[in-house]
């Protein structure tokens, strides 16, 4: 995609995100389909990032900016490269008119249907990135409270926590929130569930990767050495008994390499395996799962 004339080039905020994606796009074939959209997306995000800092959208006019200036590249990479489901629905919706009102309800904390909030995050998604702080002003009448388990931003719910490097691999680092709205993250309790604020440890269960499929626990450095390596060694679903919700969680300190947007998007297994269990994840992500 041509980049926009008179607009000074920068390398973006998606660089890491591009190498990443391009990486687990080698080593998981499940998850193919999925990433070469994403990589496709990451394309259109770039332009409408540059777009958004030269043309500064006032945040109160965020969702119509998005329908004129990046909805249609969305719904064009979809078409290209998605699911032919969700490539056929997305020109269907686009067709049909009527999405500032989608994009304006994903600002305000609407429940969207899949194909309408996968259209908004992915239309909106540069603006707010390119707005920065200014992000939350496009969501000033969002009704979500602005607490410790909310953006502080935009008031926004989590899509996933991360946890930074630790020299003890037996504790883990200190964990952040990502806001599935704006992309801010934010410091959060790593004894506390994410959606309910249940802190009882008996409420509360890590499902990590062993050669058997997820179970309770981290992997032990200690097991024979002829178990195989998982495939998310640094991915956990972190679950509360209590809302019966959880999120992913990104262990940096396992693989200094991880994107936790991207590493997420890729947590197919986990996702299906905490289904299984009756579980339901706090916001699905921008491919719905």
């Amino acid at each position: 995609m041509a980049a926009q004339p008179g607009v000074e080039q920068e390398p973006g905020p998606w660089v890491a995100h591009g190498q990443r994606a391009r990486d687990l796009l080698d080593r998981h074939a499940f998850a193919a389909e999925l990433l070469t959209l994403y990589l496709d997306l990451l394309e259109v995000w770039q332009v409408g990032w540059e777009r958004a800092r030269a043309e500064r959208p006032h945040p109160s006019k965020v969702a119509p900016w998005a329908v004129d200036r990046v909805l249609p590249e969305v719904v064009r990479a979809t078409d290209a490269s998605g699911p032919a489901a969700l490539a056929v629905a997305s020109r269907e919706l686009a067709g049909a008119g009527g999405l500032e009102l989608s994009l304006a309800g994903w600002l305000a904390g609407a429940d969207l249907e899949p194909v309408e909030r996968y259209l908004a995050r992915a239309s909106l998604w540069p603006a707010l990135v390119a707005l920065g702080d200014e992000a939350g002003e496009a969501c000033a009448e969002d009704p979500s409270p602005r607490d410790e388990r909310h953006c502080p931003r935009c008031g926004g719910l989590p899509q996933f926590s991360f946890r930074t490097g630790t020299e003890d691999r037996l504790v883990a680092g200190r964990r952040s929130l990502g806001c599935a709205r704006c992309g801010h993250s934010w410091s959060y309790s790593a004894s506390s569930c994410p959606c309910c604020g249940q802190a009882t440890g008996a409420a509360r269960t890590m499902y990590a990767e062993r050669r058997t499929g997820p179970l309770v626990g981290r992997e032990d450095d200690d097991e024979p050495s002829s178990r195989e390596a998982p495939t998310f060694p640094h991915l956990r679903v972190d679950a509360c008994g209590a809302c019966q919700r959880y999120l992913i969680d990104i262990d940096l300190g396992r693989d200094a390499r991880s994107v936790p947007e991207v590493d997420e998007l890729v947590a197919l297994p986990l996702d299906l395996y905490a289904a299984e269990r009756g579980l339901w994840k706090i916001t699905p992500n921008l491919m719905g799962f």
